[in-house]
């Protein structure tokens, strides 16, 4: 069976949806819940740890930027 693309208003046969059904299935992977969600847990903590990271960055660079601030304040140029 040739892939072809589907849309909701796609009626499949019967032996259309078998062959698209084993052809689905018979790729080799397996397909696991726990392996899903611990690809999703990686990504999500990855996301967070760089978003975390960053903000830190921010914060730092913000202070530092105060300090020289109130440093230079009322300072004659």
């Amino acid at each position: 069976m040739s892939v072809s693309t589907l849309n909701n208003s796609m009626r499949l046969s019967d032996s259309m949806e078998r062959d698209l059904m084993i052809s689905m299935l018979s790729n080799g992977e397996s397909t696991s819940i726990t392996s899903l969600a611990k690809s999703v847990v990686a990504v999500l903590k990855s996301g967070i740890v760089t978003v975390w990271e960053y903000t830190i960055e921010v914060s730092e660079a913000m202070n530092e930027a105060r300090a020289k601030d109130a440093r230079f304040t009322g300072s004659q140029w």
